[in-house]
């Protein structure tokens, strides 16, 4: 299984073995490389049906173990140390799914206002560990945040 630049970016920043959820994962290619080449758990959340259906085929085509749920961001996720991962949206929908009391790690991927991402970030107490500049067809800036009080 091949992943674009981007996703590929992503994942050299997850460790193996890690929990990873993965917000906004459309079909989940980056589940299903993780959980495969990396061992990692990953829960994919995409509030399309139609995603998470494919995500599930997906899954299935390429035997891998991930799990996949129809849900609109964190809502009544319980979190405990999963690694959050969302790419592919802009700020203003990343700051509406993560606008709540959060510590854990996370990888962003924004295609709009970084700045007023990085800006979020500070203000809920990250600091940013990573950041990446990737062409993949478009710039992508990809961002590694930690908590400065740590992780859960």
């Amino acid at each position: 299984m091949k992943l674009s630049k981007r996703l590929k970016a992503i994942s050299d920043l997850i460790n193996p073995n890690s929990k990873v959820i993965d917000v906004g994962s459309d079909h989940a290619f980056l589940d299903i490389y993780l959980n495969k080449y990396k061992n990692c758990q990953c829960l994919a959340i995409d509030k399309s049906k139609y995603c998470t259906e494919t995500a599930i085929n997906n899954a299935i085509k390429f035997e891998a173990d991930i799990k996949a749920i129809t849900n609109d961001g964190l809502n009544g996720i319980p979190l405990s140390d999963e690694l959050i991962v969302i790419s592919g949206m802009g700020t203003r929908n990343i700051i509406k799914i993560l606008n709540f009391d959060i510590t854990n790690d996370l990888i962003l991927s924004s295609h709009t206002n970084i700045d007023d991402l990085k800006a979020f970030l500070n203000e809920k107490g990250y600091y940013i560990y990573k950041e990446l500049i990737i062409e993949d067809g478009k710039t992508y800036n990809i961002i590694y945040a930690k908590h400065k009080g740590g992780a859960r």
